[in-house]
């Protein structure tokens, strides 16, 4: 069951003290623990199930003229069409002076269907609730590249200086070695200029980008090509097939391969696979203390052959640091039925985390993306951590049922650094039941939990026919 979709002024959750959201509205929470995987159940007793749920389309973009055409810059074109928007890929969502976040997207033409060259237009919207764009405009355009524009681009904002960089792919002067990335920069999502004169680097044209705060980088899924005999051969022909492999820049110009990402630092398929599965792209994007990313899945059909097949579908991938990966969550289509993976990180608007694919709003709610449940009787606790000086709020899904089935509760205990109950706050004084939401909060009486600040502590939860995704602070 998903929480309502709110209409109210938007808010978001602020990602970890060490992350930053791109695309966040405001912040009256954040997540202190999210629970995906095994190692988030610490001590589990009973049947503990691992589940991640699909994007779910939540709507669809609205134009909305409310923004001034007066107000934009006079050198800016406004699309002709007061009642559509050109149609483009959304690639960045970055915080708005004047609250929602600015939204900015690149629109690829082919002008001639037989020679795969593009024009292509990057536009600056405005959403105060990502559903409604405002105030759209164009605010860079392709410069002459007498290699030919490609289609794939990505965009990516640097924490750090408020920097936007814009990349985006020609051909190049050595097709053996791959296509050319070109890179371009704005202190102010209007003006952009190149960062370089000469190609980044040289590769394969799919891809996705974050800015990681942790570490102070930018970071990018990247395919790449490996030596395969191909069981279909395709575009690429019979004797390679594409991967990924993992880069990483201090600056958006100087860019390295992290060789730890995987055997000779390519991400690869595995036994699991099918033989003939290839990675086409990912887009990653921090999520609490981790990181998550949509991996797009591609295998050659012969029923075409010769020519770029069908891709698979996408996966939710989650790891570490954004350079090792896990694939938990095989069977679960991770794009739902959108009709493009993401190629930007999540919008958090109310309870919701947003994604724009095409001209629709997909998305789940907040921190939704996978749980720790059961179907019967189980229990398990957190990890140890500092009690905040707010209370707690609890992301979990405890359905009612009906009849006979009337079955589903969680109750949480807080213990100390020894595991033991601490008085006050045993499982018995805080029981749910019949509540879906993102920001349930724990009582334990008249107590909040507010009382133990600063101290050493874990929860035990235990529970039946509930999902639990996130632990969250009062903001």
């Amino acid at each position: 069951m998903q929480t309502a979709r709110r209409k109210k002024t938007p808010a978001c959750l602020l990602v970890v003290l060490m992350f930053a959201a791109t695309g966040r509205a405001d912040t009256p929470a954040r997540p202190l623990l999210v629970f995906m995987q095994p190692a988030d159940a610490v001590q589990p007793a009973g049947l503990l199930s691992f589940q991640a749920n699909p994007l779910m389309l939540r709507g669809s973009i609205t134009l909305s003229q409310t923004g001034s055409a007066a107000s934009q810059p006079t050198t800016r074109q406004q699309p002709g069409d007061k009642d559509a928007f050109p149609s483009f890929l959304p690639l960045l969502a970055v915080p708005d002076p004047k609250g929602g976040c600015l939204v900015f997207g690149c629109q690829h033409v082919q002008p001639d269907p037989e020679v795969k060259n593009f024009k292509w237009r990057l536009y600056r919207g405005r959403t105060p609730d990502g559903y409604h764009l405002t105030e759209l405009t164009e605010v860079f355009q392709n410069p002459e590249n007498p290699q030919g524009w490609l289609i794939e681009s990505s965009m990516v904002r640097q924490e750090s200086t408020g920097r936007l960089y814009f990349y985006i792919w020609s051909r190049s002067k050595q097709p053996e070695k791959g296509h050319a990335l070109w890179g371009f920069l704005s202190d102010d999502g209007l003006d952009f200029k190149p960062l370089s004169n000469e190609p980044l680097y040289l590769d394969h044209d799919a891809f996705g980008m974050m800015w990681d705060v942790r570490t102070n980088r930018f970071l990018t899924g990247q395919v790449t090509y490996q030596p395969w005999k191909k069981l279909y051969p395709d575009n690429m022909g019979p004797s390679k097939r594409r991967v990924l492999s993992i880069r990483t820049s201090p600056d958006g110009l100087h860019w390295d391969k992290a060789v730890d990402a995987g055997a000779g630092g390519l991400i690869t398929p595995d036994d699991q696979d099918p033989p003939e599965v290839e990675f086409y792209r990912m887009q990653p994007f921090a999520y609490g203390d981790r990181y998550v990313a949509m991996a797009n899945l591609y295998a050659a059909t012969p029923l075409i052959p010769g020519q770029h097949g069908p891709h698979l579908g996408c996966e939710w991938w989650i790891g570490p640091d954004g350079i090792r990966w896990d694939r938990p969550w095989r069977n679960v289509d991770a794009h739902g039925d959108a009709p493009y993976p993401i190629k930007m990180a999540p919008m958090w608007f109310g309870k919701e985390m947003l994604f724009w694919i095409g001209k629709g709003v997909w998305g789940l709610p907040e921190y939704r993306i996978a749980s720790i449940g059961s179907r019967a009787n189980a229990e398990f606790s957190t990890r140890t951590f500092t009690m905040p000086p707010k209370a707690l709020l609890l992301n979990a899904s405890v359905p009612r049922g009906s009849g006979l089935f009337h079955q589903a509760y969680v109750q949480a205990e807080l213990r100390d650094e020894t595991g033991k109950a601490i008085p006050g706050y045993e499982r018995d004084k805080c029981l749910l039941r019949d509540v879906d939401d993102t920001r349930i909060p724990l009582r334990w009486g008249d107590r909040t939990g507010t009382e133990l600040a600063g101290k050493k502590v874990s929860m035990r939860f235990f529970l039946r026919s509930a999902r639990i995704y996130a632990l969250a602070v009062e903001q």
